[in-house]
């Protein structure tokens, strides 16, 4: 899904990461490394050119070695004749030693290249409010968040956010992250909100403004409830596979995402992830506890303190925020 392409890789697994990539970002990579891989030929040619010339000589010992009785000769204790290494000349040492200093002095600042060549990739693919935690963060990072959160970090929240989200050894952490940023999360939703032009959608957006104003006012319930429903519009309206939109409601406890997830492309994988993970399966007829984690179908299904709560309230928000912004394709 997003997978980091650039993270520890040698060149046949990168050239296999490439083509595994959607088209539109597999052109992003291919323009931003051509100049480094044509960089690294340039050199490489340079380098064979330059190569001392006794190795020459070396060489024509070694196959005379490989073409003659050597074990035999050996085993009789007799020196085989053909044994003649060349001389290395001083003068060919001291070439061969530069080549080596230059070689190293180039590696170096070829990964160092390569690491800021990385980092300006995952700034490119990252949304907005990722971009500033390219060097901090690898696509790896945040496709394992978001496979199995239902915490959005698409556009919502800010950089520095997502970062203590990312960074959060267990879910009970991130929940206290979401607690103690609530009021910071709720105006970076709000700035999307204003920010939407969408005519398709503009209906969801005003009620979701409407459910801010209940939460500001300290009726978290009813913005949750709010959020909740408009999420279901929104879902319906915007899911780019109308004939399976079941799929992203029915998610099965400790099942992997499906393939669908695997032919999106990361803009869409960011956003349907953590929607997708929202609706774990839940069945109260069947026994099933109502969860602390935010659910939309306990939200539904089972309205408890236990499931509207603060937390789930600003989870709610993050979601639909993000879909909106996917509706008015912010990025």
């Amino acid at each position: 899904m997003l997978a980091d392409p650039l993270c520890g890789k040698n060149d046949q697994h990168m050239a296999e990461d490439l083509a595994d990539l959607h088209p539109a970002n597999a052109q992003i990579v291919t323009e931003a490394l051509q100049p480094v891989f044509a960089e690294v030929q340039e050199r490489l040619g340079s380098a064979l050119y330059n190569f001392p010339s006794f190795t020459a000589g070396l060489t024509n010992t070694m196959r005379a070695v490989e073409t003659s009785n050597l074990l035999r000769d050996l085993k009789g204790h007799a020196l085989p004749p053909i044994l003649s290494f060349p001389a290395i000349e001083s003068i060919a040492l001291d070439k061969l030693q530069d080549a080596m200093r230059i070689h190293d002095s180039w590696v170096e600042d070829l990964q160092a290249r390569l690491v800021a060549t990385t980092t300006g990739f995952r700034r490119t693919l990252f949304p907005p409010n990722l971009r500033q935690l390219a060097d901090e963060i690898t696509a790896e990072e945040v496709n394992r968040f978001v496979e199995k959160e239902a915490i959005p970090l698409y556009l919502v929240p800010k950089g520095r956010t997502a970062l203590r989200l990312i960074r959060a050894k267990d879910r009970q952490a991130r929940r206290k992250v979401l607690n103690s940023c609530f009021n910071s999360i709720v105006d970076d939703c709000e700035k999307i909100l204003t920010e939407s032009r969408a005519e398709s959608i503009a209906d969801q957006v005003s009620f979701i403004r409407d459910g801010i104003g209940a939460l500001r006012a300290g009726y978290t319930p009813s913005a949750q409830a709010m959020f909740t429903v408009t999420l279901d519009t929104l879902i319906t309206r915007l899911y780019p596979d109308q004939e399976n939109l079941r799929r992203i409601r029915n998610r099965q406890k400790d099942k992997d995402a499906s393939e669908e997830f695997d032919q999106m492309n990361i803009r869409e994988a960011l956003v349907w992830l953590p929607i997708w993970n929202a609706h774990e399966s839940f069945w109260p007829n069947k026994g099933d506890p109502v969860p602390h984690h935010f659910s939309r179908h306990a939200s539904v299904h089972a309205v408890t303190s236990r499931q509207f709560n603060k937390r789930n309230c600003i989870q709610a928000l993050m979601l639909v925020t993000s879909l909106v912004g996917y509706g008015n394709a912010l990025w």
